[in-house]
């Protein structure tokens, strides 16, 4: 047992074995509701323990947060309702995470980690209220003022929230703040991330003229006069923020504000100069390999990809890039190889899902499921990922059964799984379960409401495969005031206003929408429309050029067939 618990087991083997055996047994009924599991657990604390310690080893992680949840509530141990809510958190079961910390916090009000394990898990649930009451007192209490607090949550807030849940507990919070700069910028940033445009222009003016003389604010509000396309603006304001202050990583953000700008010989003439700074150089060399590849230099590219990987910097960014240029050329050996030395960081899951996607045309769809699944056995931070490329990778190989199925078994052992419910919805209307498919999102915007994300999917669902236009119309309309620049969203839009006879209306946001995502879906919607309003020629020419962007879309090559 772990030395910080200060339950003392004095129960003998024997028994100890029966305890364990009946902890297991109760956490271990399949598809049964959490609350139902955890009423099911027996009382003692010693066997709880020792339950939730077995069930780690054996890889039941739901029932063992549930056993160390019912210990934390049995005791008033606070070390144990620690280890519950730290052990729940790794395992990313968040409604244990939130009743284990609220329990921390019974036994020590003043917590602050227990606070943020609350607020996390909160934010995780889409519990927005909950979320932003628990970092209002992590504001007024964690930090030395608000604004440093501001500055520090930001971070930790989008590694554990969605962008757009993010942006709702920022929109409760300012409202305490509202002369508060970081505040300002915090919100700003998040909606930026959660395609709210005019709401973080809103808050990025605001945090500007609150803090005249910050840099960040000036740069972030530069880039957002960038992102609605007042370039000139965008330049203007990061000139001042220069002539303010003359830092390196600001005449960088100058440099690549230029780039954007399309004002390319300046804005590579800025980037040499500071490409020997020792504290941008090699940020300077990620920059120039990153606009190369976009602009298809892929030699180029490569070779400073290479570079930042000899650095020691960008490491696992630089090399998934390589294994995509690796991958382009048809070296697929080479591709492997690269994808799979890149195990951590934001990069890892599009590498080991494109290796795990290789192995499958080389060797048979076994050895890539077989990949991922030992890549998520051993870095728990990306099981969840793993599961639902697993599932991708049977679904696109023709096994939509074995797809499903695998998504039902992982919604047992994490139920709290967003991802998961999202990937077996997206499974069962593929596979023409529509009802089922809507019951399931009915139930994911009562869990979640407001959430856009899940609004947008039970409207778009209802306008595309039911007769229900008028009822998803209105579900995507809600989705589009919170994420109003949401290319998936304007997509949404545009197809439930053909739906209801409105082309002309739909044919805007579309058009919208294809400046602000790649999607051959788009293409396919923004075609139909074309055709609805006699544009055969557009929407031919549509369709030619997303055959050859995306050439393995059957949808597109059927349409075009039949066009033709």
């Amino acid at each position: 047992m772990s030395s910080h618990h200060r339950i003392t087991v004095r129960t003998s083997a024997r028994v100890a074995a029966l305890l364990v055996a009946s902890v297991l047994a109760a956490c271990a009924s399949p598809g049964a509701k959490q609350d139902a599991d955890v009423a099911n657990l027996p009382a003692d604390p010693n066997a709880l323990v020792l339950g939730a310690e077995m069930a780690l080893q054996r890889g039941q992680y739901l029932e063992a947060s549930q056993a160390y949840l019912r210990a934390a509530q049995a005791t008033n141990d606070e070390e144990l309702a620690e280890q519950a809510t730290r052990v729940a958190h790794e395992h990313r079961q968040w409604t244990v995470v939130q009743a284990a910390a609220e329990r921390w916090l019974e036994l020590n009000h003043t917590n602050e980690e227990a606070r943020r394990f609350a607020a996390f898990a909160a934010l995780h649930l889409y519990r927005i209220n909950t979320a932003a009451e628990h970092l209002g007192i992590l504001l007024d209490t964690a930090f030395i003022n608000p604004q440093a607090g501001f500055l520090a949550l930001l971070p930790q807030l989008a590694d554990e929230g969605s962008s757009s849940g993010v942006t709702a507990v920022l929109r409760q919070l300012i409202v305490k703040y509202p002369e508060v700069t970081e505040a300002h910028y915090a919100l700003a940033q998040a909606a930026s991330q959660s395609d709210n445009l005019k709401l973080a222009m809103e808050h990025a003016r605001k945090a500007r003229e609150l803090g005249p003389f910050w840099a960040p604010a000036g740069l972030l509000l530069a880039r957002m006069q960038m992102l609605t396309g007042d370039s000139d603006g965008a330049l203007a304001t990061a000139k001042q923020v220069l002539e303010q202050d003359n830092q390196d990583s600001h005449r960088l953000e100058y440099a690549l504000m230029l780039m954007q700008a399309g004002k390319e010989e300046e804005g590579r003439k800025e980037l040499s100069a500071l490409a020997n700074s020792e504290s941008t150089g090699t940020v300077v060399e990620r920059a120039l390999a990153d606009i190369d590849f976009q602009l298809g230099n892929r030699d180029s590219a490569a070779q400073r990809f290479s570079n930042l990987v000899s650095s020691g910097r960008f490491v696992y960014e630089s090399l998934f890039y390589l294994g995509a240029i690796a991958e382009g050329r048809d070296s697929l050996e080479d591709a492997s190889q690269i994808y799979g030395r890149v195990t951590g960081g934001e990069f890892a899951m599009a590498a080991q899902t494109r290796l795990a996607r290789i192995k499958a045309k080389q060797e048979g769809v076994e050895a890539g499921l077989k990949h991922l699944e030992e890549f998520g056995a051993t870095r728990p931070q990306y099981r969840i990922e793993t599961i639902t490329a697993r599932a991708n990778l049977l679904s696109s190989n023709g096994d939509k059964a074995g797809a499903l199925a695998l998504l039902d078994q992982a919604l047992k052992a994490y139920p709290d799984a967003v991802e998961l419910r999202f990937a077996r919805i997206f499974q069962l209307e593929s596979s023409d379960k529509v009802d089922e498919a809507i019951a399931d999102l009915r139930k994911l915007v009562a869990d979640r409401p407001n959430d856009p994300s899940a609004t947008n999917a039970l409207g778009y669902t209802l306008v595309d495969r039911t007769r229900h236009h008028k009822e998803g119309l209105e579900l995507i309309e809600q989705a589009l005031a919170e994420t109003p620049d949401s290319g998936a969203v304007l997509d949404s839009m545009g197809w439930a206003l053909h739906r209801v006879g409105r082309d002309q209306d739909a044919l805007n946001y579309l058009e919208q929408a294809k400046r602000r995502i790649n999607d051959p879906e788009v293409d396919l919607h923004l075609g139909e429309v074309l055709l609805a309003l006699d544009r055969k020629a557009d929407a031919l020419d549509v369709w030619k050029k997303a055959s050859e962007r995306y050439p393995e879309n059957d949808k597109i090559k059927q349409r075009l067939e039949k066009l033709n």
